[in-house]
Formats: C-alpha cells, sequence, structure tokens
C-alpha cells in the first residue's frame, strides 16, 4: 500500500473536506453528551420520507469506539478521493450516497427488519472502498493475501471485509453496510452517470465564489480542491494505492518439487 498517496495524495496538504469532516463529527458527539441530539437522526424503515434522518445518520455516533473506527476507517479513501473529484464535489457525493443508502436500507427494511435503526460514517467508509475496490481491480485483478500464495479479486475485497465485521462485530449493520457498498461499486462502474443527479461543475462553482470568504479562512495545512481545476477528472486515468506486483492465482498454485524440500503453502 502506498501510503504517502492516501495521507498526502499529489504530494498535497490533507484534504478540507476530509480532514473538517473528522473534526465536525468528533464535536456532534461532544455536543450530543451535552444535548442529545442523535435522537432525532437515527435512521429507521419508517424513516423513508424524513429527508433530515436520511440525510443526517451517518453524523451520528454512538460511542466512542464507534466514532473513532468509522473517522480512521474513512479518512485515508476519502482524504484520496477529494483530492482527485474537489471539495465540494465530494460534499455533495457524500450526501448523496447516504440519502441513496438510507432509501435502500428504509424499502428492503419495510420487510426484513422493521424496527432496526442505524447510525453512524461506515456507510460512506463502504461507500468509499466500493468506489476505490472497483478502481483497483481494473488495474490489480486479484489481491494477494500477505504472507501466503492465496489470492482472491480484488473486486470483492471491500464484501469480504464486510462480511468478516459482520461476524466479528456485534451489533453492526449487515444491510446498512452491503447497500452502503454496492452504492461505491455503482460509482465506480457509472460514475459519468451518477453524476447527472449531480448539480453541473458550473453551479458547483457559483457555490465556490458564494464562499470564497469562508474557503480563505480554511488554514494553509489542509487544501482546498477547487472545482474549477478538476477539469481533467472525467479523463484522468486512475492511479493505484497499492504498490505494484505481479499478477497471481487465485488457488494454491505449488512450486515445482525440489529434491529433499517441501513444497511452501503447504502442510
Amino acid at each position: 500500500m502506498n501510503w504517502s498517496a492516501i495521507t498526502s495524495p499529489n504530494g498535497q496538504p490533507p484534504s478540507a473536506l476530509t480532514t473538517g469532516l473528522a473534526a465536525f463529527l468528533t464535536l456532534l458527539f461532544l455536543l450530543n453528551k451535552i444535548i442529545p441530539i442523535f435522537d432525532a437522526m437515527t435512521l429507521s424503515p419508517q424513516s423513508m420520507f424524513n429527508i433530515g434522518r436520511l440525510s443526517n445518520y451517518p453524523l451520528a455516533h454512538l460511542s466512542f469506539f464507534h466514532l473513532f473506527f468509522n473517522v480512521i476507517s474513512l479518512m485515508g479513501p476519502l482524504n484520496l478521493f477529494e483530492s482527485q473529484h474537489g471539495t465540494v464535489h465530494t460534499g455533495v457525493v457524500l450526501n448523496l450516497a447516504a440519502v441513496i443508502t438510507g432509501l435502500l436500507y428504509c424499502l428492503f427494511g419495510r420487510l426484513a427488519y422493521p424496527d432496526a435503526s442505524v447510525a453512524g460514517a461506515s456507510g460512506w467508509c463502504f461507500t468509499m472502498f466500493g468506489y476505490f475496490g472497483l478502481k483497483e481491480s481494473a488495474l490489480h485483478p486479484r489481491y494477494h493475501i500477505p504472507g501466503s500464495n492465496f489470492a482472491f479479486p480484488t473486486v470483492l475485497s471491500p464484501l469480504v471485509l464486510l462480511i468478516l465485521i459482520s461476524i466479528f462485530v456485534p451489533g453492526v449493520s449487515f444491510w446498512g453496510h452491503f447497500f452502503a457498498l454496492m452504492v461505491g461499486y455503482f460509482i465506480g462502474s457509472k460514475e459519468k452517470v451518477f453524476r447527472k443527479i449531480m448539480p453541473p461543475s458550473w453551479i458547483i462553482q457559483k457555490i465556490e465564489e458564494k464562499a470564497e470568504p469562508l474557503i480563505a479562512l480554511i488554514p494553509s495545512w489542509v487544501k482546498f480542491y477547487r472545482e474549477k481545476d478538476m477539469t481533467e477528472r472525467d479523463t484522468q486515468k486512475y492511479s493505484s494505492v497499492f504498490v505494484a506486483e505481479d499478477s497471481l492465482p487465485l488457488h494454491n498454485a505449488p512450486e515445482p518439487t525440489r529434491t529433499g524440500g517441501r513444497v511452501l503453502g503447504t502442510a
């Protein structure tokens, strides 16, 4: 993994929205200790027509560990996504992804889990995992498990992670994560189609012009990515965040047997 490409994309400081979101989620969590604002933000299948809950449920976290692990998991991929797409653009994508994921969760939940509620930014995490998992699979179709001769399709790596988390972490929402992952796959495979439901670039630039006094207050140690600088977004080739490696088989491929030795990776 090329960590520098994630923490400092393009050699630039951390992205502005990503950094601000981490601080904002923490602030909301602390505020909730004083005023119980999260009660009005969690999402249940009965909230399908409540746009406030559909938009805001990723901001609510039920415990410090819930907040901590979501922030740690989200910051890397979101930082990279923002550097490639623009700051305001990324904010719009997060909001649309939350609403679409929430609608899918509510529609399915009416029958499968009518009383279950969800909250937290882990949906955004899986949307980013799905997006980058699909993009990465075009360059590295198979992911090699470190320290073994096993590999599996890279595009399935977020799904494997989802299953493992659902097994070993109690209380997580499998379906909330699953629908968020599907949204990430869709954005990664049909990015131009997804962009048709977003505000056009000229509107985003107008928003940035109106917000210029606020943008000027952003400290120099974070990077605000302007829409006008993202003109090559549709033609820019995806750069892998993984170290280049040779293609690997999808199963244990024994090496030629040597006299007096044993095949590596076997018992």
